[in-house]
């Protein structure tokens, strides 16, 4: 057996990573739990129980919505409710990180972003991955059963990548997969239950395939012989399908089916590295810069070990044999199969290799970049000015707009890489075979990967190619030959640079008597240098439209905005998402995820720009309420009637209305008249001011009238969601309208009223957390404020944005005071408002009024005499599934009971513990008298004056 070469990033403190937009799993699938369920479920994340969002869906089975996140209803009506984004637009990728980043000299650290999607998850070709007892090679018999298909997909349904559907309401589906065929197939309504990344058959590789050797392990001890074990996890535990060593070690130095987006380092350069090409024999970075502005080793060896890009190599059976030349052999069945070329082709078996590129159109280089600054100890913002903002640059690195952060503007953001979303690849030499449905049906499933690689600088960890030549560790970096020599029982083994919790001597003490001086650290070192992680839910990456007519309303899709005639958006007119992060609660119910906020929330844009509106949510949160989570619908959901609507909800829930300024929380004047009664009766003249009152005051506004009536459209739709011509909704609720401000003020419980699932003001009677508000193209230069009407509560959180689109010259959007934002004019112009019915809760001790309890004015304005506290209420915490009654308190009893009450608490106290106490007595001797029942002298003690012949 021959050692691998050590040719990647040791990953090397404890640390979280969480993934904030697309919304990150951290293994959680749908339970309604504050800490997930199972932290094995997909992947090993390292992070705390408490992170990730919950599944994105409504409550329900696969006819709620199936892996494809196609929700089903009667008549025939179906709705997509599944997050896509199109090729060649932007993604604001947004985390944060525990233990800091950046040019930060306590840490060093990397950020790896990768994606997968079906055709290298569930691969259809024979050639793609080694042969299996799924995919035999051509001299098999048979060929094998998956010969020339894909080995785990079933029929419609999608083996790989798959979150997981839950079987009923109830069902969580967050089991992980068990390691069988059977399991990985998807053909009954339990295996689709399991959630699946990896295949079976890349696990069943790595579980056989000997582990590298090569590495180092400090003072581990490997449980497994194959590629399972690593020094962060020994035993080889196992998450998912997930191989640990390829999860462990990047660049891996096998084929996998993650494609790299990005490679962010402390290491990195001034100027994104998008290439490299060769110098006298070196690699060397290209793109947009001089040598000195885009290159370092670190970046030029990570691109050059790219697996996009770079052959990555396996041992297989020889073309000539069959699956079973390496199954039934003893080096298969002992876990020790060839990981290197000599010893492969020295058994007499066939080392190929394989890159992405060689069988993709369309794959480019990795991003390298530097990371941005965040500080340790802080899952927060970091200092935004080295994010790489990816939208600036074409695929082959060309730089728009000089590179510079022009779009989205910089600030005071969580840590970001914003994505240009591929554009689909096509098969190499246009192999009909590589994935016979299309790569469009392929890229129908994907999901986002982000690996957070954080080390110290306790001991040389990167191969020399990888280091600056100045660097005193250039050559140095350990590999197994510093592992501690076992042999050494407990002594210090001056080889290794790392031991287990180590006493390190300070001191030669007081004095001569009282001995050295010596701390004990804490180091483990399996955790020393760790990596982390976290994965979105699944999404698509689709074509971009080719018509702009608007959908049947049943279909619940938007309107696809472009000029008239209607016509495709063209390639050169950037696409930007606008997504809304966080989940239902309050900073800290919420932690370590977010409150709501728009992803991105300020937008530096040119007219013919087009914004694309979605966002997603989940209906299995922790019950919040009470000022810390808005709205519903229930759960369960009735769809129309007050069921369960006195119930904190779970629902994540959000829209988009525009505003005059940030600083105002009302919306702009959508109306264009001056009190209720100016409405006009005749609804196309009420549009029709409508429309004139909002034209000069969105970004799509225009003097087209037939682009300005779909821009009316997609400014209404925005803000009320479509609920009330959403025809799946329709058919829930059976017909039913919204209920009118009259009948919501005729429900005087407030939970109820504002849960009720037809009260449209609440945004309830949308039935799932999914929206697409579609394309709106930006036709008018101006600055556009913008807030969500549900979930913005001042004081409490804050969701709001604004759209700057930029004058013909560039300019118009210059930032005030450093920041993207308008200007605070300190004077609401208020549109047209109606007052609800007011609960007074600030005189109701019975539920906690503590934070921002509502005092209603009334005919009886009596002035307090007596002293009053505020009940405090019963803050949620990280144990369960929130709290179901609203406002519940937290009562202090000795804080609120009178000196009476409080010498009757007591009398009674001391009457229950005499009471206990007697209890306990009694049935003491009841069971004594039982177990001495028919004994010589069981209740009798003469025998204690008897003589002693007596006693015989």
């Amino acid at each position: 057996m021959k050692f691998i070469a050590l040719s990647a990033l040791l990953s090397l403190a404890t640390a979280d990573v969480y993934m904030h937009n697309p919304r990150g799993s951290n293994d959680r699938n749908c339970e309604r739990n504050a800490n997930r369920n199972n932290g094995n479920r997909l992947f090993d994340s390292q992070n705390n129980a408490a992170g990730g969002y919950a599944c994105p869906r409504a409550v329900g089975d696969e006819t709620t919505q199936n892996e494809d996140g196609i929700a089903t209803f009667g008549g025939g009506i179906t709705q997509d409710k599944k997050i896509y984004y199109y090729e060649g637009s932007v993604l604001p990728i947004e985390w944060t990180n525990q233990h800091g980043c950046g040019p930060n000299s306590k840490v060093n650290c990397e950020i790896i972003v990768q994606y997968m999607c079906e055709d290298t998850a569930d691969p259809q070709v024979n050639n793609f991955w080694p042969w299996s007892q799924q995919k035999w090679g051509p001299n098999d018999a048979g060929q094998g059963n998956k010969a020339g298909e894909q080995a785990f997909r079933s029929n419609t349904n999608i083996a790989s990548p798959r979150d997981g559907i839950p079987r009923d309401a109830n069902d969580a589906a967050t089991d992980t997969i068990p390691n069988n065929v059977e399991s990985a197939t998807p053909n009954t309504k339990e295996t689709r239950r399991f959630g699946m990344h990896e295949n079976y058959d890349y696990y069943d590789r790595c579980s056989h395939t000997e582990r590298n050797k090569g590495l180092y392990t400090a003072d581990q001890r490997m449980r497994r012989n194959d590629q399972r074990a690593t020094r962060q996890n020994p035993n080889g535990n196992r998450n998912g399908y997930e191989c640990p060593e390829e999860r462990d070690y990047y660049p891996w130095w096998h084929p996998t089916p993650w494609i790299d987006v990005a490679v962010l380092t402390n290491e990195g350069p001034s100027k994104p590295c998008t290439g490299v090409t060769t110098t006298n024999s070196e690699y060397v970075c290209t793109g947009d810069g001089t040598l000195a502005e885009m290159h370092t080793n670190r970046c030029a060896y990570y691109l050059s070990n790219s697996q996009n890009k770079h052959k990555k190599g396996f041992c297989d059976a020889p073309s000539s044999g069959t699956a079973t030349t390496k199954t039934d052999s003893q080096a298969w069945k002992q876990r020790k199969w060839y990981n290197n070329q000599a010893d492969c082709e020295a058994n007499g078996m066939e080392w190929k290799e394989i890159s992405h590129d060689d069988i993709l159109n369309g794959i480019d280089y990795p991003i390298c970049g530097q990371t941005s600054f965040s500080r340790v100890n802080h899952l927060g913002n970091s200092m935004d000015d080295a994010n790489i903002d990816a939208s600036n640059y074409l695929a082959d690195g060309t730089p728009q707009n000089n590179g510079q952060n022009v779009y989205l503007p910089e600030s005071n953001n969580a840590n970001r890489f914003v994505w240009t979303i591929p554009t689909i690849p096509t098969a190499k030499n246009g192999d009909a075979n590589y994935f016979q449905a299309g790569m469009e049906e392929a890229y129908k499933s994907c999901t986002l990967r982000l690996r957070y690689n954080i080390s110290t600088s306790d001991f040389p960890q990167w191969p020399a190619d990888a280091m600056e030549s100045e660097s005193g560790w250039a050559n140095a970096m350990v590999d197994h030959n510093n592992n501690t020599n076992l042999n050494r029982n407990k002594d210090d083994d001056p080889n290794t640079p790392l031991i287990q919790d180590p006493y390190i001597y300070t001191g030669a003490g007081d004095s001569a008597t009282t001995g050295s001086q010596f701390v004990s650290l804490a180091v483990n070192t399996n955790q020393y240098g760790r990596t982390f992680q976290d994965r979105s839910y699944k999404f698509a990456i689709k074509k971009r439209p080719t018509s702009t007519s608007c959908d049947n309303p049943n279909d619940d899709l938007a309107c696809r905005m472009a000029d008239s005639p209607k016509i495709e958006v063209p390639g050169n007119n950037r696409i930007f998402n606008l997504n809304v992060r966080g989940k239902r609660g309050n900073i800290v119910q919420t932690y370590p995820s977010v409150e709501y906020d728009f992803v991105p929330n300020r937008l530096k844009l040119d007219t013919n720009n087009f914004v694309h509106f979605q966002w997603t949510g989940s209906d299995y949160n922790p019950r919040r309420g009470c000022n810390n989570g808005e709205g519903g619908p229930p759960d369960p959901n009735t769809f129309y009637t007050s069921a369960n609507a006195n119930k904190n909800s779970r629902a994540d829930r959000s829209n988009i209305i525009f505003m005059n300024t940030m600083a105002e929380n009302v919306p702009m004047d959508m109306l264009g008249v001056q009190s209720q009664d100016d409405i006009s009766s005749n609804f196309d003249t009420a549009v029709t001011m409508s429309m004139s009152a909002i034209k000069a005051n969105v970004p799509c506004g225009t003097n087209n009238d037939a682009n300005m009536e779909d821009c009316y459209r997609a400014v209404q739709r925005l803000a009320y969601l479509n609920q009330q011509s959403d025809g799946g909704s329709l058919i829930l609720r059976r017909d039913r309208k919204c209920l009118t401000e009259e009948e919501l003020d005729q429900i005087k419980n407030k939970n109820e009223r504002e849960n009720h699932p037809l009260n449209c003001a609440k945004l309830n009677a949308k039935p799932y957390p999914y929206f697409d508000g579609g394309l709106m193209k930006m036709t008018q230069a101006g600055k556009y404020a913008y807030f969500g009407s549900r979930n913005n509560n001042f004081s409490n959180r804050d969701q709001t944005g604004i759209i700057c689109v930029r004058n013909g010259d560039g300019s118009g959007c210059e930032d005030v005071d450093g920041v993207l934002q308008d200007q605070n004019n300190g004077v609401t112009t208020a549109a047209i408002r109606s007052k609800s019915f007011c609960n007074d809760e600030a005189s109701d001790y019975s539920k906690g009024n503590n934070f921002g309890a509502a005092s209603c004015i009334t005919l009886d304005e009596s002035i307090l005499e007596a002293e009053t506290q505020a009940s405090t209420q019963a803050d949620n915490d990280k144990i369960g599934d929130g709290n179901e009654e609203p406002c519940d308190t937290i009562i202090f009893f000795f804080q609120q009971a009178t000196l009476e009450e409080k010498i009757g608490l007591a009398i009674a106290l001391l009457f229950v513990g005499m009471g206990s106490a007697w209890g306990g007595y009694y049935t003491y001797n009841r069971i004594q008298a039982r177990q001495n029942a028919g004994k010589k002298f069981a209740g009798n003690k003469k025998w204690k004056n008897a003589p002693a012949q007596d006693m015989l």
